[in-house]
């Protein structure tokens, strides 16, 4: 199975996008390896994030946004990472994936 995560990146709370791509960046590297070490998601052979499709800082917000709902069509699953509600990106991959069939977890439902 193929996973998606998607973290927010404008809505966290750092104080520039800079830092804020940064920490999101880390936090998707972090899920990684969690997600990778969780008994629960043994069926999961591939893990993708934004920061692996798309280079966020060298696109625009627009072609990163439909990279990132290209990946969830690809996927077979979405995590959604804490306080995704508050992240237009990550509301938009919600709602690709609701359209797609897409199996989702939900950091805040597991």
């Amino acid at each position: 199975m193929k996973l998606y995560i998607a973290t927010p990146i404008n809505a966290r709370s750092e104080r520039t996008f800079k830092e804020k791509f940064i920490a999101a960046k880390h936090r998707a590297e972090y899920l990684k390896e969690v997600i990778q070490s969780d008994p629960s998601f043994s069926s999961v052979s591939e893990i993708v994030t934004s920061f692996d499709i798309c280079p966020l800082s060298s696109v625009s917000e627009g072609e990163a946004l439909g990279r990132c709902v290209q990946a969830v069509y690809e996927s077979d699953a979405i995590y959604l990472d804490h306080a995704w509600q508050s992240s237009k990106g990550c509301n938009l991959e919600y709602r690709a994936a609701k359209i797609y069939g897409k199996i989702i977890f939900e950091h805040d439902n597991l």
